[in-house]
């Protein structure tokens, strides 16, 4: 009797233990919560930059920096684009004295006349004194026009320095054709400074 009293309580400790061990263990904290799927802002990913690319084939556009004007950098030359640029300006022409010659001497007309027999005469110039008052050279050009108001021959041009008794001539070969002929004087500009008609006999 004692002996089954004794295995019993054996038994009883056995299960005892038994359930003890295979109990369910609960932690008093809560489960963590999972971590969001971006915890920071900071460590967000930031979107990248859209650029727009251009279509394929097309070239870059390019900034370039405009050339400088062709008219300044030729105005900053030397004297002689100065010059040139001045000449003529400041100019005050007067033809004083217009005559038609066999010839020039000495800076002064030869046989001057109206009338000239053209196989005696292989040139006939046209002797000009012109005052220019202003302080800059000018020019004129001198024309010789045949009978009839043909197309003009010659066509020569001189330069007038500043000065009030400026001498100079012109002359040609072509003045050939019998009539009366004229020599005409103009400026740079086109305006008629002096005419002399002459005629030329065969």
């Amino acid at each position: 009797m004692a002996m089954k009293m004794a295995r019993r309580m054996t038994y009883l400790a056995l299960c005892t233990v038994s359930l003890v061990g295979c109990g369910e263990r609960h932690d008093a904290r809560p489960p963590a919560p999972a971590a969001a799927a971006c915890p920071a802002v900071t460590q967000c990913p930031e979107p990248a930059a859209v650029t727009a690319a251009a279509p394929a084939g097309l070239p870059a556009a390019t900034v370039t920096a405009p050339a400088p004007d062709a008219n300044v950098v030729a105005d900053k030359g030397g004297k002689g684009s100065r010059a040139a640029k001045e000449k003529g300006r400041g100019a005050e022409l007067k033809v004083k004295r217009l005559v038609i010659a066999e010839g020039v001497k000495d800076r002064e007309p030869v046989a001057p006349g109206t009338t000239f027999h053209a196989p005696e005469t292989p040139r006939l110039y046209a002797y000009l004194e012109v005052e220019n008052r202003g302080d800059v050279e000018g020019e004129v050009t001198v024309a010789f026009v045949p009978p009839g108001g043909g197309e003009p021959i010659g066509n020569v041009t001189l330069g007038v320095g500043p000065s009030p008794r400026w001498r100079t001539w012109a002359f040609t070969r072509g003045a050939r054709k019998a009539g009366e002929w004229t020599a005409v004087v103009r400026s740079e500009t086109g305006e008629e400074l002096a005419r002399a008609p002459f005629e030329v006999t065969l």
